[in-house]
């Protein structure tokens, strides 16, 4: 029941900002829209290979991480390995993969429920931590859980 919930929310939410967008014909908005859907269907961007599919991701960050790291994140606990990652490797990701001004992954993960750049690089990172350790990624619950902690944090900033 709390996935139907928090996936009505978000298609809510998705409809409102795409009408919203939409409605918002401003040269500002428009240049957004024409570079966004530009970068979803480049493969490099700013000279930096853009992962089209997950696991091309985990490959990728696998071939940028020395063997050793990956070693130690293989064996840390998910969530506070990638929570502590987030201001490295996830900051890298969130610029360098393009996730505010669209790529092939990060819409990607927009497709997937995933809508928030940091959210974004903590399912990278989380669900590449998984594949290491041959986990199922189970990619709908986790997309779930960050959209979940999105909406709180969101409720809290604002006193709700």
């Amino acid at each position: 029941m709390r996935l139907i919930t928090s996936l009505l929310f978000l298609l809510l939410c998705s409809s409102i900002i795409a009408q919203s967008v939409a409605r918002d014909q401003s040269p500002e908005a428009i240049a957004f829209q024409k570079e966004y859907e530009k970068n979803i269907k480049l493969t490099k961007i700013n000279g930096v290979y853009i992962p089209g599919t997950l696991k091309e991701a985990h490959r990728r960050i696998s071939k940028l991480t020395p063997k050793a790291s990956i070693a130690k994140f293989k064996s840390a606990p998910e969530k506070e390995v990638c929570k502590k990652l987030h201001f490295g490797i996830g900051k890298w990701l969130i610029s360098n993969w393009n996730f505010y001004n669209g790529s092939r992954i990060s819409h990607l993960l927009k497709g997937k429920g995933v809508l928030h750049p940091d959210d974004m690089a903590q399912f990278l990172l989380r669900t590449y931590h998984r594949s290491l350790n041959d986990l199922e990624l189970d990619e709908e619950a986790l997309a779930e859980e960050l959209a979940v902690e999105r909406k709180r944090k969101a409720a809290e900033a604002f006193g709700f």
